[in-house]
């Protein structure tokens, strides 16, 4: 029997989660993926996507807010970093960068809610996995930008499952048992008082909490907006950065490449240099002694293959009328910010593709889109990120 790769009371904790699998997303009539076609140019975006409105405020820096030919939802849309330098990060673009992306993401909160609609904002992070199915396909930095309706809400709520109820492929894909071990490391490894914006949920202490590094954005939506937010976004990535890098040195030899990964070796856990409480530190020894490599090796498959580096999906939703940001650690799974969604505290993921949409609906969805575009230069904030010369 194979061992587990959690401690039975932390897995017991995951099969116990609430999820909600295949939430159905219509796409446009016609609509065929150009699989591997990557946007690595301004006029590639342009000649592959439906652009809704640019915005450049440096040579090498700009959003472009985007129609999706697959959608996630019935309204939503994309904002995607549209400079001549592909950065895959939010935190590989400046401060700059940042404020106007949090205006945009504060004014799309604002028009769902005048919508009846529920925001919900994700993107990921996973540059270096070209090989096998990547939770990053376009490695620009996107988020994606969803509003779901009263009647969504409603169907996963009176729907949800345990993922006890899944298959162990498909409990794996949707919360996997890496992302219970990064809530444990974020919370050790995060120092709380180094955030100006974000306060940490006490990892475990909620569903949510258990599978993602949850935190409490205390001003709801206009949190989005802070000075200090772009930073503690930078931070946490940084920190991230430096534990990941740090338990590959300690706990594995080899390298990463095209279908190949480094493998666990010997290793002590009290030479992981990181500042782990003990059960941490024995539930990251007890995870990576319990990864088989041999099976690993004749299954390149998404699921058993893992990710190429540091790879991690950010979800930013509302429960019980608070706003929390939600961030998620990949190391089998193939779905990311846009794949996965949080409503109401349940895991949900997305059928893209179930159906298309009938005209009515583009008419509405078309209506959405316009409207929000037109309202962003609106926004309070807006003159000052975007033309923070005049």
């Amino acid at each position: 029997m194979a061992r587990s790769l959690l401690p039975q009371h932390l897995e017991d904790r995951r099969k116990a989660l609430r999820v909600f699998e295949s939430l159905p997303a219509k796409g446009h009539p016609g609509y065929s993926p150009r699989l591997g076609s990557r946007l690595r140019t301004v006029s590639d975006l342009y000649d592959r996507t439906t652009v809704l409105g640019h915005i450049a405020i440096s040579p090498d820096e700009a959003y472009a807010i985007t129609d999706k030919s697959a959608p996630h939802a019935l309204y939503d849309l994309m904002i995607i970093s549209a400079g001549p330098t592909a950065r895959p990060g939010l935190h590989d673009h400046t401060e700059q960068f940042g404020k106007g992306f949090g205006v945009m993401a504060h004014s799309f909160a604002a028009h769902c809610h005048a919508s009846d609609l529920t925001p919900v904002i994700s993107w990921s992070y996973d540059p270096h996995t070209l090989d096998r199915q990547t939770i990053q396909s376009e490695k620009r930095f996107h988020a994606h930008l969803v509003g779901r309706t009263p009647a969504e809400r409603a169907t996963v709520t009176a729907h949800a499952i345990s993922a006890r109820q899944l298959s162990t492929t498909k409990a794996r894909q949707i919360v996997e048992e890496v992302s219970v071990l990064g809530s444990l490391l974020g919370a050790d490894c995060i120092d709380p008082e180094a955030l100006r914006v974000l306060t940490p949920v006490p990892a475990l202490s909620t569903p949510t909490a258990t599978v993602t590094a949850q935190f409490h954005l205390p001003g709801g939506w206009e949190s989005l907006t802070a000075p200090g937010l772009h930073d503690d976004l930078s931070y946490i990535h940084r920190k991230l950065r430096r534990t990941y890098d740090e338990i590959i040195r300690t706990c594995t030899t080899g390298t990463t490449g095209l279908w190949e990964r480094p493998l666990v070796h010997q290793f002590t856990e009290n030479d992981i240099n990181l500042p782990l409480r003990p059960d941490t530190r024995a539930t990251l020894a007890h995870y990576l002694r319990a990864l088989r490599p041999e099976i690993l090796a004749h299954h390149r498959g998404t699921h058993f293959y893992p990710l190429a580096d540091l790879a991690y999906a950010v979800t930013i939703a509302e429960q019980k009328g608070q706003v929390y940001l939600h961030l998620r650690a990949n190391l089998f799974s193939d779905l990311g910010g846009a794949g996965i969604s949080i409503i109401d505290g349940i895991i949900v993921t997305t059928k893209k593709g179930a159906g298309m949409l009938r005209t009515d609906e583009i008419a509405a969805r078309n209506t959405f889109q316009a409207d929000y575009v037109s309202q962003i230069h609106r926004h309070p904030l807006a003159a000052r990120v975007f033309f923070p010369r005049l």
